[in-house]
């Protein structure tokens, strides 16, 4: 034996690793006729055995089965919860309460229609008690019901007084008592009748705990913004060793799930530790199971396949480059994914610190994120369902207490803000509005009700006169409310109200502007309603929300100056 030297020893090198893929096939039948085509007709045995080569059919990898997933996953839940932007207005997180809910509820003013229900339902428990009549007429007369029709009762103003006469001074003002009762700022003083007998301020808390139960309302802080037509809010995770908080900025109402938050890092000084609340880490481990999809490829030549989806029907242009890796993915690698679930608690931010999965072979291999992996130096990595931070992402998973199903009532309140490029300027449309009965009533008819009760009529020709006449200004319907553009303190723009609204929407009682950016050129449609649903403890929840949704487009509100009229209506010259 001579020993071979280094200098004879020549090694091949390993070849270059390659991914070889074959696209299936899709019959395309020529005749009108399927019954062919179904037979699946082979003339030659060898091309058989060549598509199974192809498909891979006679593939072996050296390559195991995924059999074990175990990982590692630290969970804290959330403590803290801030409606609007000032961090001081923090409170208490409710786990028991959707986040919907505790986002999105307004205080609830509560009309005609209401105030008598409430009030049938005190002086049925007052009956029930044995409180005499005598007592019983005394309330009402501290808390009736108004005779006069109130200035904000206008809109119905027919079936509102009809109901009105009917329950003048026959039934207390279920909303009156309430207010008072409460303690609410403004509400009249209650009287002796109420205070002194035991047995009517018994019936009386439990009218106010029966009247709180119906609704669910927020403090004194709201977290929807005006000027923004969104809810502005935040959550924070905070225990002994670590704080977290996720901030939502521009929520415009509806489903809330965990992209709608974005990590800004620890909560403000304002938020309040709780020390008592801990981080947990468990530890699981879990069977993967094969990825699966509707219209997914079958494994095998000889399977028919359902044809509910079709993907080879997809039409592609060379411009789809999206559009084909997920064909490619869908018909050529859709089985090679593998899933497992993970069980977490609703309202908890989780890491997952360890993954292993074990295959066939026994092999284990520590699987680390898909954003701790940077193919090219200096891009951005790639990852999925993990919330964006300031500078990075947030290594947390979120699943917040969102809703399931609810019920929706129809729209109380609804605004369409439009923009008026010919007058350089916007409009606020009342289109609904909360009428006297607590049921929404048409703003337009509301104003056509209004002109003709003052008996406000069109220009009449008197012979000799010609055809037409001059206006200075054209009268635009009240429901259509001005919106001036003004410049900010900052230097940006904005729409201030410029004139009286009725809907809550647009803040009647205080100087009401809107950020410029909110009014797109196809509009935004500003509504609020009612909404319902039950929680994860079976609880019903009933409260007020507004949302934001995108217009129908630019408008005009008919505003002309310096127009000549013809008497029928029409503008223009003869």
């Amino acid at each position: 034996m001579h020993p071979v030297s280094e200098a004879t020893l020549h090694v091949a090198p390993p070849p270059p690793p390659a991914i070889t893929a074959w696209t299936r096939l899709e019959p395309q039948p020529r005749d009108a006729s399927l019954a062919r085509s179904l037979q699946a007709q082979v003339r030659d045995a060898a091309w058989f055995l060549a598509r199974q080569w192809q498909v891979g059919e006679f593939a072996g990898e050296d390559a195991g089965s995924p059999i074990e997933a175990a990982l590692s996953v630290t969970s804290q839940p959330l403590t803290r919860f801030r409606p609007g932007d000032n961090a001081a207005a923090a409170v208490a997180f409710e786990p028991t309460l959707p986040l919907e809910v505790q986002v999105e509820r307004e205080p609830i003013a509560l009309r005609l229609r209401s105030s008598v229900q409430l009030g049938l339902w005190f002086e049925r428990k007052l009956r029930a008690a044995g409180v005499v009549a005598a007592t019983i007429e005394s309330i009402r007369t501290a808390f009736p019901i108004a005779a006069a029709t109130p200035d904000d009762a206008l809109f119905d103003a027919t079936d509102g007084a009809l109901f009105r006469t009917i329950a003048s001074g026959r039934v207390v003002d279920g909303a009156a008592l309430y207010r008072s009762a409460a303690g609410m700022t403004g509400a009249a003083a209650l009287p002796s009748a109420l205070t002194s007998d035991a047995t009517v301020a018994g019936v009386l808390a439990a009218f106010v705990a029966y009247r709180k139960s119906l609704y669910s309302e927020p403090g004194n802080v709201r977290a929807w913004q005006p000027e923004e037509l969104a809810y502005d809010f935040g959550v924070a995770s905070v225990t002994s060793a670590t704080s977290v908080a996720l901030e939502s900025d521009g929520f415009c109402g509806g489903h809330l799930d965990w992209y709608d938050f974005e990590a800004t890092g620890t909560p403000s000084a304002a938020v309040p530790a709780s020390p008592a609340v801990t981080a947990t880490t468990e530890a699981f481990a879990f069977l993967p199971q094969h990825v699966t999809f509707r219209g997914m490829p079958e494994p095998r030549w000889w399977t028919f396949e359902s044809g509910t989806t079709d993907f080879g029907a997809l039409d592609t242009e060379p411009v789809d480059l999206a559009k084909m890796l997920f064909m490619e993915f869908a018909l050529t690698y859709g089985n090679d994914w593998f899933v497992f679930g993970m069980p977490e608690s609703v309202g908890t931010l989780s890491t997952i610190d360890t993954l292993v999965v074990t295959d066939t072979f026994g092999c284990r291999t520590i699987v680390r994120s898909a954003d701790q992996t940077q193919v090219v130096a200096g891009s951005p990595t790639w990852s999925m369902f993990k919330i964006s931070g300031p500078t990075s992402r947030s290594p947390y998973i979120f699943i917040p207490p969102s809703l399931g199903v609810t019920g929706d009532g129809a729209p109380l309140e609804s605004v369409d803000f439009i923009r008026d490029n010919m007058g350089a300027m916007a409009w606020a449309v009342e289109h609904e509005l909360a009428g006297t009965l607590d049921t929404p009533i048409d703003a337009y008819q509301g104003y056509l009700a209004r002109i003709a009760a003052a008996g406000v009529t069109n220009p009449v020709a008197q012979p000799g006169d010609p055809p037409i006449y001059y206006e200075l200004e054209s009268v635009v319907p009240d429901n259509w409310i001005p919106m001036i553009p003004v410049k900010t303190a900052g230097g940006g723009l904005a729409y201030r109200r410029g004139g009286n609204a009725h809907a809550s929407v647009l803040d009647p009682a205080l100087p009401f502007y809107l950020t410029d950016r909110i009014i797109t050129e196809i509009g935004t449609v500003a509504t609020a309603g009612f909404r319902r649903t039950r929680g994860v403890d079976g609880s019903t929840y009933v409260w007020l929300a507004r949302s934001s949704t995108a217009g129908a487009g630019p408008g005009w509100g008919g505003l002309r100056f310096d127009a000549l009229k013809r008497f029928d209506g029409t503008v223009g010259n003869p």
